[in-house]
């Protein structure tokens, strides 16, 4: 069994002694069947658990992976580490009610490669833990100091509805679990504050917007991108952590969420965000304390960002599509405009189309698509418009009435933290940032049905290598919720990999079957 580099100090535990003395053997047949009914359906991998042992309050259990199922690329299979919690499982505190993983802490690795293990469970508390994970000889493998569980129950597990209305998401904010402990820190608005021993994390805050939006995105993704790869590149940082607080009431502040999402997912456990409506140290060492990777502050109550099912449109309820006026749909003679203009066309019975890209109709196909919207029936109109440029999109919109607006434009230009430029920012900013603030601007006096803004996944959950693309996406989406609040419709929607027609069209099948492997294929 390999020993992973950087695994820190030795284990404090020792599993040799098995089972433990005094052991009470617990039944494991039929295990999977009893969790089956409180809605936890585990497939073959994930059935693990092959002996149980009750000491005192303690939980020893016996796990190993099926036969033919290796341990690789893994540093500890997934399959191993959840069928060592399964043992708690098997006797939930409610009848109605189990208990999912929520919060873990202090999570260390002491070896790799294990296909079976040894765990002891210790309770800490009311729906707390800690894990001790050996090999079969009692060697270390693992160790947690803390996992808190929460209750769920039958019906929160219950199978959702396959199709487009089961699988989207959106973003909710609640509690975060805070520990009392304290934690070294310090805050400053510029690197070169910092002298002398630095603290275990730095809070930095970023500097307030002048007003003119497009400008204070340039200036605080330029001050964001400079402090990551100082932070990356001065060895007086290495195993300390930059927590980058942003406000939230200024918008520019968005697109520093997106650059140090992707410098976590290139990076992670260096570097963290905290977004905040005042001025207030106590409730920042608070969230410095829970080792959460991201906060925010309101009104006080420290809040920590998760997925949750978005809910199905209401049967009756108004299609955005429906009203008079012209959709408008930038970047539309590109693979993902067009399959818009397409799917309106034929789905939503849109009739009248302005398809918007830089060289109009003198586009790659766009004489292809023209003939083909026509045919189905829509007058379509393809114009050559930077919508990034202001005075280009207002005269283009002169005199004419929206019904709606579609905002694909985009481009890439992908790199490394360490490699990316204010050039290489303002190349994926632009046509992003710059053209739906244009197209926010612009049409604000039309009384649009859909503004809708299409944003990444890469924004939402980081993506390496992506640092520009998801700073400018994480903006689009703080835009969508500024022109809620404002009463203007809107809807950001954070795609993942289109897997024809989008803008990942030059990656190889080895890069596909990769993002397949992490549970992220391409959209169809």
């Amino acid at each position: 069994m390999d020993r992973p580099t950087g695994a820190g100090a030795p284990a404090a535990f020792d599993l040799t002694q098995w089972p433990p003395p005094g052991a009470e053997g617990l039944t494991v047949d039929g295990a999977y069947e009893r969790l089956q009914d409180f809605g936890f359906a585990y497939g073959p991998v994930f059935q693990g658990l092959r002996a149980a042992w009750r000491v005192g309050d303690e939980t020893f259990a016996e796990v190993a992976l099926d036969d033919g199922t290796g341990a690789e690329p893994f540093l500890l299979h997934p399959a191993l580490l959840d069928s060592a919690l399964h043992a708690l499982m098997l006797a939930p505190g409610d009848d109605d009610a189990a208990a999912l993983p929520f919060a873990w802490k202090g999570v260390r690795l002491h070896a790799s490669g294990a296909t079976a293990a040894r765990v002891r469970l210790i309770p800490k508390g009311k729906g707390e833990v800690e894990i001790h994970v050996a090999d079969t000889q009692g060697r270390p493998v693992a160790s947690v100091e803390s996992l808190i569980s929460r209750e769920v129950s039958a019906e929160q597990l219950a199978p959702v509805r396959t199709g487009p209305d089961g699988s989207l998401f959106h973003i909710t904010w609640t509690p975060a679990v805070t520990s009392a402990a304290g934690a070294a820190w310090t805050g400053v608005t510029d690197l070169s504050e910092l002298s002398g021993q630095v603290p275990a994390t730095v809070a930095l805050t970023l500097p307030a917007g002048t007003g003119d939006i497009a400008d204070d995105v340039r200036a605080v993704t330029d001050h964001t991108l400079r402090a990551l790869q100082t932070w990356l590149a001065d060895e007086r940082f290495t195993g300390r952590r930059l927590m980058v607080v942003t406000r939230g009431d200024d918008l520019a502040h968005a697109a520093a969420w997106g650059l140090v999402r992707a410098a976590r997912a290139e990076d992670p456990e260096r570097f963290a965000l905290l977004e905040t409506d005042r001025d207030d140290p106590e409730t920042t060492a608070r969230a410095v304390a829970s080792g959460e990777p991201e906060l925010r502050v309101l009104d006080g109550e420290l809040l920590v960002p998760r997925l949750a099912r978005t809910p199905a449109a209401s049967e009756g309820e108004k299609t955005p599509w429906a009203g008079p006026g012209t959709v408008l749909i930038t970047g539309g003679t590109g693979g993902l405009g067009a399959l818009v203009a397409r799917h309106l066309i034929v789905e939503h019975g849109v009739r009248d189309v302005l398809l918007t890209s830089r060289r109009g109709m003198d586009a790659p196909g766009a004489a292809e698509i023209h003939r083909e919207l026509t045919g189905l029936g829509a007058t379509v109109e393809i114009a050559a418009c930077d919508v990034a440029d202001r005075d280009a999109l207002r005269e283009l919109l002169a005199d004419r009435t929206l019904g709606a607006v579609v905002h694909t434009a985009g481009v890439l230009a992908d790199g490394m933290i360490a490699n990316l430029t204010p050039h290489s920012l303002d190349q994926v900013l632009r046509p992003k940032v710059d053209g739906a603030l244009n197209l926010h601007d612009l049409t604000r006096d039309q009384d649009l049905g859909a503004f809708v803004l299409f944003s990444s996944a890469a924004g939402v959950l980081g993506a390496p290598g992506q640092g520009n693309y998801a700073a400018a996406n994480t903006f689009l989406d703080a835009l969508a919720v500024r022109r809620r609040a404002e009463g203007l419709p809107a809807q950001s929607l954070a795609w993942g990999l289109w897997g024809g027609g989008g803008m990942g069209d030059g990656l190889g099948e080895a890069e596909l079957r990769r993002m397949r492997r992490q549970g992220t294929p391409a959209l169809t």
